[in-house]
């Protein structure tokens, strides 16, 4: 509550800066930082919280106010036609969102920088329309003095924060920090990682639009150049230097990049230096920008206990996990899993060709081989990672070949061999962000069922700890109760025993275990022959893509194909 009052109170007296002479700081430029402060909580959104590296944000500031503008010249009085404006460029950034999302990291930054260039292009080619590169006059739909304008613009920005205050908390948000962390990751747990990246882009542009069609209604002209590529570097800085992803960052940056502009005389031979500058002192002394920097120095001087770094915590010693809470599998026996004559080619190479494979309810099935024998393939065909050339990849007897990653993650819990937990989020939160895409209860609801799935697994005192600051060896366990939340019907474990401690390796074996009582179904791939053979029922080997023997772990063990392809190579 202390630390809410204090910035309720620095933000107070931060309105009231502009009536108290500080030198460069004026009431037009507070009400200018205002208004671009809304814009940026957009890109805040777009880049800050969901790593999307929007070039060509400024586009979408600039859109709005040509719209309404043009809107004005059909006889459209302009109190309707800036609605009409921001409405027009939050659809266009919708059917930009549908491209550009599904392109990769650096081909996403690169279309937004084209769209930008395409905006400032044709506003400068049609002069007659758009006022070329003198701009397009706008006039507001009503008076305001100066202080009306900044108090407008101080609500819109107050709004602009509240909004996104809420769209930094729970089931949203942790769906946003999982697909900045890691798509892949994201995608198996049941996000449609294309549809939520369009809509955080189209939110996003919402803020842009609105914040920059105020900004051109108070400054009362739209130049091409507030479109361009200059001004989304501009924002991107500012949204950088401020704190990205934090909630006051964009008004931090705007309000020091501004600032410093106007105390340098407007910048000009400077401005390639101050941003040089900012970016240089940021990225070497405040990676989370000024937000950051201010929440470390008071966690230091309010919580100088908590602002150090937490060592690895672990478990190992505590008292015996178990997952009875679980609910037991009435199909205990019933064929879960069905591979049959599934095959996959990359160009010349055959990775996988003609498997077939059962796994029950309540059986552990694991699949071993030397590396390149084809089971990654053939855990990637069964999740949805890739599509089989050839057979079907049946679940409970029905084919999912059809269905995409995100559509099999209610019916497959998936770990991998490098555990992908989100290091910033709680260890409750990670198992949450599984939960959320399948749990139909409220946030207490499903906070409830988080908790109780931790507890069964002896991981209760772990719930509040962010997933950084838990041991290594605990990761793979934690991976483990995540991708059994919900109780999918089938779980897929890639090489959940390795880097695990021999301790370590004991316990997953007993919750395996125990998840095989109640019924689960489970398929591992693993190189521990001592931890397959502890924990399987059947095994599997394949070999350059093909299944060269099955059975009992003993007598796979003492096959003497099995010797030569695999068991040799690792003895």
């Amino acid at each position: 509550m202390t630390k809410q009052l204090l910035i309720a109170a620095a933000l107070a007296i931060g309105a009231l800066l502009p009536y108290a002479g500080v030198p460069g700081w004026s009431l037009s430029l507070a009400t200018v930082t205002a208004f671009t402060a809304v814009s940026l909580v957009g890109l805040n959104l777009i880049y800050g919280m969901t790593g999307m590296l929007a070039l060509g944000q400024a586009a979408f500031v600039a859109l709005p106010a040509y719209a309404s503008g043009l809107v004005v010249k059909q006889g459209i009085p302009p109190a309707l036609a800036i609605p009409i404006g921001v409405l027009i460029a939050v659809v266009i950034a919708r059917l930009v969102a549908e491209v550009f999302v599904r392109l990769p990291g650096i081909y996403f930054a690169i279309g937004t920088l084209g769209f930008a260039f395409v905006v400032e292009g044709l506003a400068r080619a049609f002069p007659a329309i758009t006022g070329g590169a003198s701009g397009l006059v706008l006039e507001p739909p009503i008076f305001l003095s100066g202080t009306g304008w900044y108090i407008t613009a101080l609500a819109s920005l107050a709004f602009a924060i509240c909004i996104f205050s809420l769209l930094r908390q729970g089931r949203f948000a942790r769906r946003l920090k999982l697909v900045r962390h890691d798509e892949l990751a994201a995608e198996v747990m049941g996000i449609n990682v294309p549809r939520l990246k369009a809509t955080v882009f189209t939110i996003g542009s919402a803020f842009s639009a609105a914040g920059g069609a105020l900004l051109a209604y108070y400054t009362q002209v739209i130049s091409p150049e507030s479109g361009g590529v200059t001004n989304s570097v501009e924002a991107l800085a500012m949204v950088v230097i401020g704190g990205s992803g934090s909630l006051f960052g964009p008004l931090l940056g705007a309000v020091t990049v501004n600032w410093l502009f106007s105390i340098a005389g407007g910048a000009g031979r400077f401005e390639l230096l101050l941003y040089g500058l900012g970016f240089f002192l940021v990225i070497l002394y405040a990676p989370k920008g000024l937000a950051g920097l201010l929440n470390y120095a008071w966690a230091s001087v309010f919580s100088p206990a908590q602002s150090r770094h937490a060592q690895p915590v672990s478990l190992l010693d505590d008292s015996k996990a178990s997952v009875s809470s679980r609910k037991a599998n009435q199909k205990i026996g019933d064929v879960c899993l069905e591979v049959a004559s599934v095959s996959k080619r990359f160009g010349g190479l055959q990775a996988v060709h003609q498997v077939d494979l059962h796994v029950r309810f309540g059986q552990i099935v694991a699949v071993i081989g030397p590396n390149g024998a084809g089971k990654s393939t053939l855990f990637n065909t069964i999740s949805g990672l890739e599509a089989p050339d050839e057979g079907v990849v049946r679940i409970d007897g029905h084919s999912v070949v059809s269905q995409a990653v995100c559509e099999r993650a209610r019916l497959i819990g998936r770990s991998f061999q490098v555990p992908r937990l989100v290091p910033d989020l709680t260890v409750l939160e990670n198992v949450r962000a599984r939960l959320d895409q399948f749990a139909l209860g409220d946030e207490a609801q499903n906070e409830l069922e988080a908790r109780t799935h931790l507890e069964a697994f002896g991981l209760a005192d772990l719930a509040h700890l962010p997933a950084g600051q838990v041991g290594l060896g605990q990761h793979k366990i934690i991976e483990l109760v995540r991708a059994s939340a919900g109780t999918p019907l089938l779980l897929l474990l890639d090489e959940p025993a390795v880097g695990l401690a021999t301790g370590e390796v004991a316990r997953l074996a007993e919750l395996l275990r125990d998840l095989k009582a109640l019924g689960a179904a489970i398929l591992v791939v693993e190189h521990n022959m001592s931890f397959v053979a502890a924990i399987a029922d059947e095994v599997v080997v394949m070999d350059s893509g093909c299944v060269i023997a099955r059975g009992a772990p003993a007598a796979v063990m003492q096959d003497e194909k099995v010797k030569a392809a695999y068991l040799g190579a690792i003895a």
